[in-house]
């Protein structure tokens, strides 16, 4: 399991960096807020991508068990007018932090990857249980390999056991060209793809 604890501690944060706002726009073709718009970010850290979804006017719910995560979070949101709810709690147990199920859109910018095969399976059916009939799942993970400080990740056939017959996997989107940012040599090697599935 990856230590987010000590890498927050440490300043140690890339996934702030991932593209996730570009990959989130082009996912959602109908990018208009309305009744029943609910996005849920599982593993939101400081909030950017929570933020900016509330932004675009959806009605966002963003978890993370790291507390000093969230309070820059709310700083950002604070500093930027943005409205999310956000909870304190491991996404390994999401089904007891009271969230209300519904969510048209939930999505994960790498923090699943980074738990144990176990943790991950527990994670995967509290976003299944809090996910609306017609959902849009966003998942984030490095290509599959053996590492040392970066997640190992997870392929193709990995998710798709992951989230099993409850989501059908429809599209594949490579992050690197969608970065604005310089990737450093160890994150491009590890080829981060995000998948996307909906709810079948």
């Amino acid at each position: 399991m990856l230590p987010y604890r000590l890498l927050y501690r440490l300043g140690i944060a890339p996934w702030d960096n991932t593209p996730g706002p570009q990959v989130l726009d082009r996912v959602l073709a109908d990018d208009s807020a309305g009744d029943g718009r609910r996005a849920l970010d599982v593993g939101c850290g400081r909030g950017r991508d929570a933020i900016y979804r509330s932004k675009k006017g959806w009605d966002v719910t963003a978890v993370d068990l790291e507390e000093s995560a969230l309070e820059k979070a709310r700083e950002r949101a604070a500093q930027e007018a943005a409205e999310v709810h956000w909870v304190i709690g491991d996404v390994t147990k999401l089904g007891t932090l009271g969230i209300q199920p519904g969510y048209s859109l939930i999505y994960d910018m790498g923090c699943i990857q980074g738990l144990s095969d176990e943790g991950a399976a527990r994670a995967a059916e509290g976003i299944t249980s809090l996910a609306a009939d017609d959902a849009t799942l966003l998942f984030l993970a490095f290509a599959r390999d053996r590492r040392i400080i970066l997640p190992r990740g997870m392929n193709r056939e990995h998710v798709e056991s992951l989230f099993g017959p409850a989501w059908r996997l429809v599209d594949t989107h490579d992050m690197l060209p969608l970065s604005a940012h310089k990737v450093p040599p160890p994150i491009r090697k590890a080829k981060p793809t995000a998948y996307q599935l909906v709810k079948a």
